[in-house]
């Protein structure tokens, strides 16, 4: 049985900044996509400060987040373009 998904689907964790004395995360920022699929959500938890804990959330559909990787991402060299066997 295989699963068809329309949209997003899925989380990446992007950074995660640990004390290392106490090996507690100090702060992480990961993407995620929401239940329906029609956008992403960047989540940014920052505990650097003491007793105090900071969530902040953006929100951007996958077209416009594939279109901001193209106009501001290096494009890698090596990658096929649609020609076979290269």
């Amino acid at each position: 049985m295989t699963s068809r998904h329309n949209g997003a689907h899925g989380a990446v964790h992007l950074l995660t900044d640990s004390d290392a004395l106490t090996a507690s995360v100090r702060r992480a920022v990961r993407l995620e996509a929401t239940p329906d699929g029609k956008s992403l959500v960047l989540v940014d938890v920052d505990q650097r400060k003491p007793g105090t804990q900071r969530e902040v959330r953006y929100e951007i559909t996958p077209a416009e987040l594939i279109a901001a990787i193209r106009a501001h991402g290096a494009e890698l060299p090596g990658e096929s373009h649609g020609e076979a066997g290269k």
